[in-house]
Parts: C-alpha cells; structure tokens; sequence
C-alpha cells in the first residue's frame, strides 16, 4: 500500500486506498497482500463489505488513482458489489 487517507466523501467515512504498482498489477497475490496491510494498520476495516471493494476495485479499476471503500455500505456479496461498480447502495 502506498498511502491510505480516511475521510467524509458521498454518503459517509471512506478510506482512500492508494495501492502500490505492484499490487495494482499483482492479481490476486496483490489484492491479498493489501488487505492484509489494510488489516494490520486497522482492524475496524476487516469486514466483508469493504473485502468486496476492494476485490471490486482491484478486478475492474486497477488504474484508477485510489480506491475508496466504505464501511457504509451494505454488504451484498462480490457480485453484486460489482454489478454497482464497486458502490452497492442497497
């Protein structure tokens, strides 16, 4: 991870997740070792929404400048947190 940044963005608290280029290109080895840093620096984080957006983010957006993952919201599963394009509302 090369930087995370918690703060108030759309609906509520966001962490702001800037992964290392390594990661972003690293597949699922990538996806796994930044959860586990993620864990580590937080543990509030280890809950099964924000595991799904980070998947989410890794699978469809791995260029994108950072990843945000919201403890708000809901947890859906993968497939369904996909389908919203990592933002599921409901």
């Amino acid at each position: 991870v090369a930087s995370t940044d918690w703060g108030d963005r759309e609906g509520g608290r966001s962490l702001a997740v800037v992964p290392t280029g390594w990661a972003r290109e690293a597949g699922q080895a990538g996806t796994d070792l930044v959860w586990a840093e993620l864990v580590a620096a937080d543990p509030d984080v280890d809950t099964a929404t924000m595991r799904d957006q980070l998947e989410c983010h890794a699978i469809g957006a791995p260029d994108k400048d950072s990843w945000n993952l919201e403890p708000w919201r809901p947890d859906v599963g993968l497939v369904a947190t996909m389908a919203a394009r990592c933002n599921p509302t409901s």
